[in-house]
């Protein structure tokens, strides 16, 4: 099993937190909640989403890595 280490920041100090990685979760798209704003687009840090030919995101599940930047910074709540 891997290890993932998970940063926490609570009221400025850093807690480092070590816990056993089961698997990355999938991250999906909700297209209908999609507005195509592209915020999701310029955050994530492995250029895994983009635009498709009707103009809303989806995500390239073999770039992926499961960060997470991309639920935070969606308006629309459209990825789980």
């Amino acid at each position: 099993m891997k290890k993932l280490t998970i940063l926490i920041a609570l009221f400025g100090i850093l807690l480092y937190i070590g816990c056993d990685k089961v698997s990355d979760p999938e991250f999906n798209i909700d297209e209908s909640s999609c507005n195509a704003c592209g915020y999701c687009i310029q955050i994530c840090p492995a250029d895994a989403i983009e635009f498709n030919s009707e103009g809303k995101a989806v995500i390239d599940q073999t770039k992926c890595t499961s960060c997470g930047k991309c639920i935070t910074i969606c308006p629309k709540d459209a990825i789980h």
